[in-house]
């Protein structure tokens, strides 16, 4: 009797498991269960609608859903495994590759947020009263490096140097100073224009039959000097004015984006740590627009400024030169 109730007991205890795991089998062949909300990250965290979600496998299948009235997505029946989660839709940042992994039996409440895009408005608006003084720079800083490239453009000789030395040193040689001349004025550009400059003076002498020292030439030249340079050096001032002051205003608003942050914290505490978060992003927003501007025009200032010191070694090398040859003819001619 003992027997045959312990054998009874064994089949009981069989056939309970067997159900268990009968019941597990036809559960866990169901899949499991992803679902969640989907909220924007402006203060008021309204949920988005229409949002297309796409759960999609490591190894490439894909399940989509789509977010109702309340911002809430659901896709029930997906098999076990690791998954990416991807939220599209039109005016908003995308998502991709939220990590879920879903069991089966499983339910998974995945909530995400999503970012609305800004338009040219929206997004200057970021920036507050630095705004109109880093707008003020950029355009500024535009304008003027625009005005000195065509200024360094049309300052350039239409012969090369070399070739340009070269012809107006056959002409001294040759003792043709208007020769000279007109080879200044064909080839134009500040060198050009000075040495026309002593030139003039040295042809001036001849025809008034007197004798002309190097100093006299020399001084023509500087003379010229002081009106082509200044001309070369006109408002690259102003370009690297604009390039210091354009990251300090934009460091000013970090700083108060920064203390309107920390007010904020101070009164309500860090409940959102993503919106404390996106307010101090938009704070730096306005250190970048302020390097942005700086950073082209400290390059250009410095490119203008190179071309400005080329020039005047340039003059004052080839002045020199033509100056001594000049000299020279003159004392051998007397």
């Amino acid at each position: 009797m003992i027997r045959f109730s312990f054998v009874l007991l064994l089949v009981a205890c069989v056939t309970m498991y067997g159900g268990i795991a009968f019941a597990q089998d036809d559960a866990g062949g169901s899949g499991g269960t992803v679902r969640g909300q989907i909220l924007d990250t402006t203060t008021a965290q309204s949920p988005i609608v229409d949002v297309d979600v796409r759960i999609v496998a490591i190894g490439g299948e894909e399940h989509t859903a789509t977010t109702d009235a309340n911002g809430e997505y659901e896709k029930s029946g997906i098999p076990a495994g690791r998954y990416l989660i991807s939220i599209y839709k039109d005016g908003y940042g995308p998502r991709e590759g939220k990590p879920v992994s879903v069991i089966n039996g499983g339910d998974h409440y995945v909530p995400l947020k999503m970012t609305k895009k800004d338009n040219i408005v929206t997004f200057f608006q970021k920036f507050g009263f630095v705004f109109w003084p880093l707008a003020l720079c950029s355009i500024t800083a535009l304008t003027f490096i625009i005005e000195r490239l065509f200024t360094f453009v049309r300052s350039r000789s239409r012969i090369g140097t070399e070739q340009f030395i070269a012809s107006i040193a056959d002409s001294l040689r040759k003792e043709n100073i208007m020769e000279a001349v007109s080879t200044c004025e064909e080839a134009g550009g500040p060198l050009a224009n000075v040495l026309k400059a002593g030139l003039l003076r040295y042809s001036q002498a001849q025809i008034e039959e007197r004798d002309i020292s190097k100093e006299e030439i020399q001084e023509a030249i500087e003379e010229a000097s002081l009106l082509e340079i200044p001309e070369l050096e006109r408002n690259l001032p102003v370009l690297g004015t604009v390039a210091v002051v354009s990251p300090l205003f934009g460091l000013l608003g970090t700083v108060t984006g920064m203390i309107s942050a920390f007010t904020t914290i101070a009164l309500e505490g860090t409940g959102d740590p993503q919106q404390l978060a996106g307010g101090i992003s938009q704070a730096l927003l306005t250190t970048a627009a302020g390097l942005t501007v700086a950073i082209p025009c400290l390059i250009f200032f410095q490119l203008f400024d190179s071309w400005v010191n080329r020039h005047m070694v340039e003059i004052s090398q080839v002045s020199t030169e033509i100056v001594n040859q000049l000299i020279i003819g003159e004392s051998s001619g007397a």
